[in-house]
């Protein structure tokens, strides 16, 4: 069976009407949650005959009791929050089931906030705030990707646009906000940054601990595997065409009306 995810639009100060547009849509967009169970932003699935099936049945045959993936599609029209992820065991003291990997691939590139220059940790715990200073800036280009590893302090820039894969979560804590009013967690950011920078790369098979992307091309049909996550930007499904990012979730080895750029999301084996 195949299970199609519904986009749930998220307004961001950090947004605009650009994703908006490509989702028939209306107000500063700036996540649209492809693909989720995350509490107060799940996605709903549909059946090939339009009729909604539940997560819980989903996690079920996935053998999760939470789903452990989390899509979306991003478009920054000002700079995101200077913010970073727990690991694993921060998380799990806190009462969540792992951290918060990422992975980027960029629809449209630019600068973006990519860790922290050597002895920033030391200078912000002894009260420096010269962020210029203290952030290590990186220029990507369309068709590249970065894995944001737990730690990997992190900011998109404007004009940026990625597709996001992670481990289903929302920890995210806050160093700085450009002067927003918004609420910070330095404390806990503190705690949890590191000192490491990401690395640009091209996405064929990339593979993590916590999960693997391969992008593929494709004409006009793909035969699904069991327990896949499959992200595609054009095909049919339950006798209606679409042309916008659609998120599938696969339960079992079936065919897939898709065409051009595919990305498939699994757990690592």
């Amino acid at each position: 069976m195949l299970l199609k995810c519904l986009p749930e639009l998220v307004e961001e100060v950090w947004g605009d009407e650009s994703l908006a547009r490509v989702y028939n849509s209306s107000g500063k967009i700036g996540e649209v949650w492809l693909c989720s169970n995350y509490p107060g932003h799940e996605t709903k699935l549909v059946n090939e005959n339009n009729k909604e099936f539940n997560w819980s049945d989903v996690n079920k045959l996935w053998g999760f009791e939470r789903f452990p993936f989390l899509v979306k599609h991003i478009h920054s029209a000002s700079w995101l929050s200077v913010q970073v992820h727990p690991n694993d065991e921060f998380a799990q003291e806190i009462g969540e089931p792992w951290g918060k990997p990422e992975m980027w691939y960029f629809l449209k590139g630019g600068k973006i906030v990519n860790g922290l220059n050597q002895g920033a940790l030391e200078r912000l715990k002894n009260g420096d705030r010269d962020w210029k200073s203290l952030l290590h800036f990186t220029t990507v280009k369309a068709g590249e990707a970065m894995y944001i590893s737990p730690g990997t302090v992190h900011a998109m820039g404007p004009g940026i646009e990625v597709y996001e894969f992670q481990l289903t979560s929302d920890m995210t804590y806050r160093f700085y906000d450009w002067g927003r009013n918004r609420k910070t967690h330095f404390k806990e950011a503190l705690k949890v940054a590191r000192e490491v920078v990401a690395r640009p790369f091209i996405l064929e098979n990339f593979s993590s601990p916590y999960f693997t992307v391969r992008m593929i091309e494709v004409s006009n049909s793909l035969n699904t595997e069991k327990n896949v996550v499959y992200l595609a930007e054009a095909g049919k499904f339950a006798g209606e065409k679409f042309n916008v990012p659609t998120v599938f979730v696969s339960l079992n080895n079936e065919k897939l009306n898709v065409k051009g750029r595919i990305f498939e999301m699994e757990v690592p084996r």
